[in-house]
């Protein structure tokens, strides 16, 4: 063969190469979704499950969400590690992020629309953004409008609804959905102090009072900020002022001067338990008498505190064992002796 045929002939596809690049592109695609069983479609022609974008309050942008049957929408959560993969079947899928469904009120998004558009004046639902087909698709095919009347006041004309942004109903229902959350993570046992707690450590009855008040501040701050996930910063600010929640530091340093108080005044009760007590001469001396330190024949009523007392006390008679144990002592030095600085 010649180096001319050599040359321009080109080498032939490999098909096992094709197939594995084919193969690898739609390993990069695949994806690992968590979603509700119920919100899975029964039947495999019926499309119930939609990925939208809306405007995210709390992200001050648009987020995907995902829409069932135009009545529940879900956020999709993203959690992502670096240097990770998934093994799907015997296929390795590069993209190691994890994306979950959490439920989600729509009147939470509905909010800032109606405090942007409806602040001043009452509109109705087809004329907020009209421009924005994701934001009018949001408040006219999704969200129900009898749930506006906990954030707005509506006002009807014939068949027509008009809606005005009402801040002071806004936070007295947000409040309340505040309080919704508290009550799922104290069902949950989630721990919201800032500190760590062992679940095995028993705290006395009076301790576990004091800190009541100091626990349910916890559960309100963090269910205040998981609220707070899906409202503008100033109304989440306005919320946290509503509900009378201290900032965290401030918790902190209120309860570290709760805990100095708490040991000053155990302090101050276990002081007058070590204090000394002051004795009788009789109890006194009975007291000397039974430990085994004098003779019997003491008098039991001789003051041991008067300086004019008669006779002192005897001292005990050692035992022979004793007497032999000192003896074997004698040329022997002290233990403290080895530690002295030579």
């Amino acid at each position: 063969m010649s180096k001319k045929t050599t040359r321009g002939s080109k080498p032939k596809p490999d098909p096992d190469a094709e197939a594995a690049g084919k193969k690898s592109t739609a390993t990069a695609l695949k994806k690992v979704l968590f979603v509700a069983e119920k919100a899975l479609p029964q039947d495999k022609d019926e499309q119930k499950l939609r990925l939208e974008r809306f405007f995210h309050p709390g992200q001050n942008k648009e987020a995907l969400f995902m829409t069932h049957d135009n009545v529940q929408i879900m956020e999709l959560l993203e959690y992502a590690e670096p240097r990770r993969s998934w093994l799907v079947n015997s296929e390795v899928c590069s993209n190691g992020k994890i994306y979950m469904t959490a439920p989600l009120d729509p009147t939470l998004l509905a909010v800032h629309h109606l405090r942007k558009h409806c602040g001043q004046r009452a509109m109705s639902l087809d004329n907020i953004a009209v421009d924005e087909p994701s934001t009018s698709r949001l408040l006219n095919e999704i969200i129900n409008p009898d749930s506006l009347k906990c954030v707005a006041d509506v006002k009807k004309s014939g068949d027509l609804s008009f809606y005005k942004f009402n801040q002071e109903r806004t936070l007295a229902w947000l409040a309340l959905k505040t309080r919704q959350v508290v009550g799922v993570l104290k069902e949950k046992n989630v721990h919201c102090g800032h500190s760590a707690q062992s679940q095995n450590f028993v705290r006395s009855e009076k301790l576990a009072a004091e800190t009541a008040s100091t626990n349910e501040m916890d559960y309100t701050r963090m269910a205040c900020d998981i609220v707070g996930r899906y409202l503008d910063s100033d109304l989440h600010e306005k919320l946290t002022s509503y509900l009378h929640i201290t900032s965290e530091i401030q918790a902190i340093v209120e309860e570290k001067a709760a805990s100095q108080k708490r040991k000053s005044k155990a302090g101050q009760e276990g002081g007058g338990e070590t204090k000394k007590i002051k004795l009788n001469d009789n109890d006194a001396s009975a007291k000397l008498k039974s430990s085994g330190l004098v003779d019997s024949d003491t008098d039991h009523n001789t003051s041991i505190t008067s300086p004019t007392a008669a006779p002192p006390l005897k001292e005990r008679s050692l035992t022979a064992k004793e007497k032999a144990l000192a003896k074997g002592a004698k040329g022997t030095k002290s233990i403290a002796s080895f530690f002295k600085v030579k």
